[in-house]
């Protein structure tokens, strides 16, 4: 799960790049090793001339070589094929709010987070990170409870607009337990393809896995 950063450059190749890339073939590397298998015939000792077993081994090899490529040419066209699929189907959830415990943004309102809050617990926090790791506010909640509002009313506008990571930490009378993840939902605006597959760009925060995220719903009217 990745958080967007504020500014995209592509790097584009170049079009003159792209383009002399695009240009080799395996049509011409088989011109190339017949034109070089022929110069090496013409010009071998005629008094000792090479084992003919010598030029069908190389053939035998240049076509494993070349049969290797197209597989791979084919094996591409396939897993593009399958990347496009994917982001089809993906897109069907364009509007629509998944729940994950990703980053957060604010947009100067209170909204609904679920704290996976350890049931040993007796004294839980909610704690709240910048999008660099530091730590900018704390909050008391319910141990008990599966719901809670973030910001809390009365703090909306302690936090500025824009990505927060939140997590619980929590006690056990004096012993420390192991933070957990809080989970939330989020509006899903965009699809793009990321090196896994389909990824969800959610509130212009976050890059979500399709297979990352807990639950899917429309939004409420």
């Amino acid at each position: 799960m990745d958080v967007i950063a504020p500014t995209l450059t592509p790097n584009t190749p170049s079009t003159s790049t792209a383009t002399a890339q695009g240009d080799v073939s395996p049509t011409s590397d088989f011109d190339t090793f017949l034109t070089l298998l022929t110069a090496q015939i013409r010009n071998q000792d005629p008094l000792e001339p090479a084992d003919s077993t010598e030029y069908t081994s190389q053939l035998a090899t240049f076509s494993n070589v070349e049969q290797a490529v197209k597989t791979n040419d084919l094996l591409t066209s396939m897993i593009a094929r399958l990347d496009t699929q994917q982001i089809s189907n993906a897109s069907n959830w364009i509007g629509m709010e998944v729940r994950h415990s990703g980053p957060i943004a604010h947009d100067g309102t209170s909204q609904q987070v679920y704290p996976n809050i350890n049931p040993r617990a007796d004294r839980a926090e909610l704690v709240v990170y910048d999008l660099a790791g530091t730590e900018v506010g704390r909050h008391a909640v319910d141990p008990d409870g599966e719901v809670a509002s973030w910001p809390p009313s009365g703090q909306v506008a302690d936090y500025a607009d824009g990505g927060y990571l939140l997590e619980v930490q929590s006690w056990a009378g004096d012993q420390v337990l192991t933070p957990t993840a809080v989970e939330h939902y989020a509006g899903v605006t965009e699809v793009v393809l990321g090196t896994g597959g389909a990824e969800l760009i959610l509130d212009g925060i976050v890059r979500l896995p399709t297979d990352a995220l807990q639950s899917i719903r429309r939004p409420a009217a």
